[in-house]
């Protein structure tokens, strides 16, 4: 199991090998990869986090959404994939961490 860390802020002079495992540090072979994704509540959060995935041709096998009725916590979603080659899992990833209005991600690669 790998989990990579979560990002709090976006930097410029931060590389994407601060943000998580290496692929050289992974086997080669399939996974399933969980994403763990906090965002700000907006309407379209859920197309944009689903947006990497259409663009890969990749179907999440899950995705929960779950928002607090009085604002008080941000939006969550939770992405699971099964199968996935470790380059798509990271690039997944990285693509997550790049849409507007996403404010954290934790990856679990099993």
């Amino acid at each position: 199991m790998t989990y990579t860390q979560p990002n709090t802020q976006h930097s410029e002079q931060q590389t994407a090998d601060e943000f998580h495992v290496s692929a050289e540090g992974m086997a080669e072979k399939s996974v399933d990869a969980i994403y763990f994704v906090w965002a700000e509540a907006d309407p379209n959060i859920l197309p944009r986090l689903i947006e990497p995935f259409a663009k890969m041709g990749l179907i999440p096998d899950r995705v929960h959404a779950d928002r607090d009725s009085q604002g008080d916590r941000p939006f969550q979603v939770d992405l699971r994939l099964k199968n996935l080659d470790n380059r798509s899992a990271l690039l997944v990833e990285k693509a997550l961490r790049s849409v507007i209005g996403v404010t954290s991600v934790i990856c679990v690669f099993e």
